[in-house]
């Protein structure tokens, strides 16, 4: 029934007439071929507008009134990938989950700016990756071969031009972001790649008109504030400013404090100013070990950011992260197992090495938390991993109980344990088998996670 359910839908699909905008439905649908989840996310500027299940066949179908165009990505698992959406659109992609990006094949009405900017993706990647030798380059000679990568692709686009006579100004602004910016962040990064390829104690780029290129990026197009080339870029451009005021700076403030100062001077909208500063905020957080946030940092976001829930967001994740201290003893809390039965943390990880990891179902995906649970299992096998859904509803609890994992547990609504997570950031928190807090705040993605469990295994 599922299957006839998609033709009849697919006919449709098809049977859309551009002329009748108005009244038409936009689609996108298609199929995933070794599938990881068994549903697809469709995001618009950070939020879920639409989702589905994948059917007996790993196919699906999204249908939705679309007012006007723009970027939006599709999300399957731990993969995403961006597509670009006109009314009355129909757009259908075929993919393999075993080589997501390179795999990627749009078809339909408005494939053809997809598969544009995929094949641009794809080639951007290959560049990045070929690229870091070229930093050993001399500023001029560098110059020259970023105005011949541009050129190449520039050529890409003309072609493309050619082919497809109807491509929107929104479209095309697009396509250049993607040609342009990522071209520009090499020239922002060249002179920190040339001085460490180098092994130089300093280099300073004296050609004045090597940044003129900034003349002509607007980093206040909020239209383009979601796509990866935009954001990697000012990431980029915010990293090279910063690093050559840390170098005069006289008051001693940490370079990400700097960062934030350039981002509040060279973001005037708000909302793209507020965005920036919230992530580099939280990157020098996560950098920290244990997690925490530097106080000159979080009072100038705090007197700088227009984002009243992002402040209060990050001020319940200041009140977790001191929530704890290391080298004293972790207070007793209440636990549920997926029984419903109550237990007690210190009861279940006494004489334990343990690791105790919060997560929810939003904060990270099943596939990731299995793949990363069972590893960190078999990589230290006398550590005692426990794991605490803060999402305490029937659903979690069912979908707790089938994932394969074994100590799954809960809180329930007077423990105490929730007061280490009002932000519902996934936290985790290593213990010493006297319960003795060794890490009062890290998380299971970090880079120095193993190392941090691998210290943990020695007490």
């Amino acid at each position: 029934m599922k299957k006839l359910l998609f033709i009849f839908l697919l006919l449709t699909f098809y049977s859309c007439k551009q002329s009748d905008t108005n009244n038409t439905l936009t689609y996108f649908g298609g199929q995933i071929i070794n599938p990881k989840v068994d549903y697809v996310f469709l995001v618009k500027d950070g939020v879920t507008v639409d989702s589905t299940l994948l059917d007996d066949a790993n196919k699906f179908l999204l249908q939705f009134k679309l007012e006007k165009e723009g970027l939006y990505l599709f999300k399957h698992g731990n993969e995403f990938q961006y597509l670009y959406l006109e009314p009355a659109d129909s757009v259908l992609v075929r993919l393999n989950t075993w080589d997501f990006d390179e795999s990627i094949v749009f078809t339909g009405r408005g494939a053809e700016k997809n598969n544009f900017l995929i094949n641009l993706f794809i080639i951007n990647e290959l560049e990045d990756q070929n690229f870091y030798p070229f930093y050993n380059y001399d500023a001029e000679t560098f110059e020259k071969k970023i105005d011949s990568t541009i050129a190449s692709k520039e050529k890409i686009l003309t072609k493309f031009k050619n082919s497809n006579h109807n491509i929107s100004d929104g479209f095309l602004k697009l396509a250049k972001a993607g040609i342009y910016l990522p071209t520009y962040r090499k020239k922002e990064n060249y002179a920190y790649g040339h001085k460490k390829l180098l092994n130089l104690p300093d280099y300073k780029i004296n050609n004045k008109r090597f940044y003129d290129y900034r003349k002509q990026v607007n980093l206040n197009d909020t239209s383009l504030i979601y796509y990866h080339s935009y954001q990697n870029y000012f990431n980029s451009l915010v990293y090279n400013k910063a690093s050559l005021l840390k170098e005069n700076d006289t008051l001693n403030q940490s370079f990400s404090l700097i960062a934030l100062k350039v981002i509040a001077e060279q973001a005037t909208h708000n909302k793209i100013k507020d965005m920036l500063l919230k992530q580099t905020l939280m990157e020098s957080f996560l950098r920290n070990a244990p997690c925490r946030f530097d106080d000159a940092e979080l009072e100038f976001f705090n007197n700088n950011s227009n984002n009243l829930k992002d402040i209060a967001r990050i001020s319940k994740l200041n009140d977790d992260a001191n929530s704890l201290k290391e080298n004293e003893l972790l207070t007793d809390f209440a636990i549920i197992d997926t029984n419903k039965q109550l237990n007690y943390i210190k009861q279940v990880a006494k004489n334990h090495n343990t690791v105790i990891y919060f997560w929810s179902p939003d904060s990270m995906s099943d596939e990731y938390l299995v793949a990363r649970i069972r590893f960190l299992e078999t990589s230290f096998p006398s550590v005692l991993f426990i794991g605490i859904n803060t999402d305490s509803s029937d659903p979690s609890i069912k979908k707790s109980t089938a994932l394969p994992i074994k100590n799954m547990y809960f809180l329930p609504d007077n423990s105490l344990g929730k007061i280490h997570i009002s932000s519902n950031f996934p936290r985790t928190i290593l213990i010493n088998k006297d319960g003795v807090i060794v890490n009062c705040f890290t998380f299971l993605g970090s880079r120095d996670f193993n190392q941090q469990v691998a210290d943990l295994e020695k007490y």
